[in-house]
């Protein structure tokens, strides 16, 4: 007759159970495992549920429940939290070490006796190394910093949470900024931790995508918090949207030591949102600075240019003095000439006259040869006197036609024809902006009219 199989009651087989892992597990083990739930407890008491999850459909394959009695939790979550600057919190992976623990009513559970933050560490960093060489490898790392900033940033888009401290500290700086500039800002409401981040973060920059022309930048800001906040931010999507972005973006996430993956792929980086705010008001106070500096280059080479030009019209006007002055004198000895002309062709005149008389007695008493030898004579002189009338008076023609032609040259009419003016205040001729004065009438005069104004500065 065959043996009956044993059988348990089940509080024996429990005990079966309990005892079983006591004897396989006398001592504490190290695991490593993925946070799904974590509670703190009122009490001071931690309770997680522990899973490992396939490498290729993310479903859960393990799953554990673990306690950190409040005994171990503040020291487990001081010490986790001085080596990594983060929190524990649900979805990080973690290396415990731990007891097992087999209840009869309530089953398997582990206690935490302690935790290797390093592992942690190297968990996160090679998560983020692996969305930064992503990021490389599609070459899209630095596109967003090819982006050009505009002359001046007047609207801004700015991604943040309304509540938080860092908006409100960024939207008074700019509003109270030393320059009295005025700068509009849109905000685009977002969660800026917790699991709605990316979701939240990547309606708000569609939004704003679909009227980028309306800003100059954008503007990702937060206030401060723990290294764990700012992990929301190590995230491929957002990274990879701001990237591609078609406005440059400024990020002030708010983490003095450690940077983020979106702060390495934005246009600019700022530490805090008041970092932000201080960026933007002094890249428009650059641009102030450009402006005053170029009007101030354009003021003196202006003023250089009147001057010159004013001390060359003041040297042409004693050029047109001196010719007229050589003029003047030209002219009277004109005069003078044209009177000794006169006066020699009158005495000549009458001396021939004289010699005709006598002629003409002779005339009366010779014989023909003799008259015709003296009307050749006669001819001959006249003919003389023409020429030599005629030459004199060419020459003298000729230097009247020469200084004629100089006095139309220097000629004020002539100068300012060519484009020059002449400046009067009060009737006198201005050489320089010390004669003016406040409320001075001046007149330009053209060549073709005059202008009448009013010395403002």
């Amino acid at each position: 007759m065959s043996e009956e199989p044993r059988t348990y009651t089940l509080a024996e087989l429990q005990r079966e159970i309990k005892e079983s892992l006591s004897e396989s597990f006398p001592f504490a083990v190290w695991i490593v495992a993925e946070i799904n739930t974590l509670t703190r407890h009122r009490s001071g008491h931690c309770y997680m549920e522990l899973v490992q999850k396939s490498k290729t459909s993310n479903s859960i394959v393990a799953q554990a429940r673990a306690t950190i009695w409040a005994n171990k939790f503040s020291f487990i979550s001081a010490y986790f939290e001085s080596e990594t600057d983060r929190e524990l919190a649900e979805g990080m992976n973690v290396m415990l070490q731990v007891a097992i623990t087999y209840h009869e009513v309530y089953g398997m559970s582990l206690n935490v006796l302690g935790i290797n933050p390093t592992y942690t560490i190297g968990d996160v960093e090679r998560a983020k190394k692996e969305i930064i060489d992503r990021l490389i490898n599609e070459g899209v790392f630095d596109m967003n910093k090819k982006q050009e900033l505009p002359s001046v940033i007047q609207n801004i888009a700015v991604i943040s949470s309304s509540t938080a401290a860092g908006y409100g500290d960024f939207v008074n700086h700019l509003e109270t900024n030393m320059y009295g500039y005025h700068i509009n800002v849109t905000l685009y409401e977002a969660a800026m931790q917790g699991e709605l981040t990316e979701q939240s973060v990547l309606d708000a920059l569609n939004r704003i995508g679909d009227e980028y022309e309306n800003y100059d930048a954008v503007a990702i800001i937060r206030g401060g918090g723990s290294k764990n906040d700012l992990s929301w931010f190590d995230n491929y999507n957002i990274a990879y949207m701001v990237t591609q972005f078609p406005l440059p973006v400024i990020s002030g996430i708010g983490h003095e030591r450690d940077e983020s993956i979106v702060d390495m792929v934005a246009h600019t980086r700022m530490k805090t949102p008041t970092a932000v705010a201080n960026f933007i008001i002094d890249y428009n106070s650059k641009f102030e600075e450009q402006i005053d500096s170029t009007s101030s280059e354009i003021f003196g080479i202006a003023k250089d240019f009147l001057m010159s030009s004013e001390m060359y019209l003041n040297n042409m006007t004693m050029s047109i003095m001196k010719v007229r002055t050589r003029l003047s004198k030209d002219t009277e000895r004109c005069d003078r000439i044209m009177s000794e002309i006169r006066n020699s062709l009158n005495v000549r005149m009458k001396e021939e006259e004289m010699n005709l008389n006598m002629i003409a007695k002779k005339i009366e008493t010779s014989p023909k040869h003799f008259i015709s030898e003296q009307e050749n004579h006669i001819n001959g002189i006249k003919e003389l006197m023409v020429r030599t009338t005629k030459h004199r008076i060419e020459k003298a023609n000729e230097k009247l036609s020469f200084l004629e032609h100089r006095l139309t040259l220097n000629d004020p009419r002539t100068i300012l024809k060519r484009g020059y003016s002449i400046t009067r205040i009060n009737g006198k001729v201005v050489n320089n902006d010390l004669e003016a004065n406040d409320g001075d009438i001046m007149e330009t005069i053209l060549y073709d009219g005059k202008i009448t104004s009013v010395v403002k500065k």
